[in-house]
């Protein structure tokens, strides 16, 4: 019965028409015309939010307005969703060409629940070594950008888009392996995970613009080895 009442609200509430809101929850799938899952990048343009799928394409959102713009990234291709009021996407992907986007009782019956374990943090956003050189990059720099679209390369320093310093440079502050480098300075093959953070306490002044974590695989194995 409650399961019946559960549908019931549901559909009264798309026969009013009403958008999404901060308070509801927005659940989408992203998969091949085969149904295999796309482990894409979702972020909500021109605003500080984004998730990532997981291995079936789910991915889940707080905070969603129903005039958002979601941009689907996956490797080279980026796919523009306009949301029109929609409270779940259940998104179809031929990558390279149009997708079939469509609204999906199934996805918005997870509730909050599926959210939670979907959503990212707003303040940090870990890329595998792996996912970095599956962008096709020839780079660590150009890999991270096309991972983490936040992130500018200007005059030389990379930048946080939404970061902006008055005084001095607004350029990220880089660790490798705990010490401060240069992004130039490191092998795309050597690096096991990179952690972008956006604005941290931890680093003192120099991390107020942002910190980029890179962790190579030589110094994880030596972790490994420790525990």
């Amino acid at each position: 019965m409650r399961a019946i009442l559960k549908y019931i609200i549901v559909a009264a509430g798309l026969l009013c028409g009403y958008n999404v809101s901060a308070q509801e929850p927005f659940n989408g799938r992203i998969t091949t015309p085969e149904g295999k899952g796309i482990r894409a990048r979702v972020i909500v343009e021109n605003r500080d939010k984004q998730t990532i799928a997981d291995g079936k394409g789910r991915f889940g959102l707080t905070d969603v307005k129903g005039d958002d713009v979601l941009l689907v990234v996956f490797r080279r291709d980026t796919l523009r969703i306009e949301l029109d009021g929609h409270r779940s996407a259940e998104i179809v992907w031929s990558i390279g060409d149009e997708a079939r986007i469509e609204e999906s009782m199934e996805l918005m019956n997870y509730g909050f629940g599926y959210v939670k374990r979907r959503e990212s943090l707003d303040y940090s956003s870990g890329i595998s070594g792996d996912r970095l050189r599956a962008s096709g990059a020839k780079s660590l720099v150009e890999a991270i950008q096309m991972c983490y679209p936040g992130l500018r390369y200007i005059n030389g320093e990379l930048c946080l888009q939404t970061q902006n310093s008055i005084n001095g440079s607004s350029a990220v502050l880089i660790l490798c392996d705990g010490l401060e480098t240069r992004p130039e300075m490191i092998s795309l093959y050597d690096v096991k995970s990179v952690e972008i953070i956006k604005g941290s306490n931890m680093y003192g002044f120099r991390g107020s613009n942002g910190v980029v974590l890179i962790t190579t695989m030589s110094a994880q194995d030596a972790l490994n080895r420790e525990r």
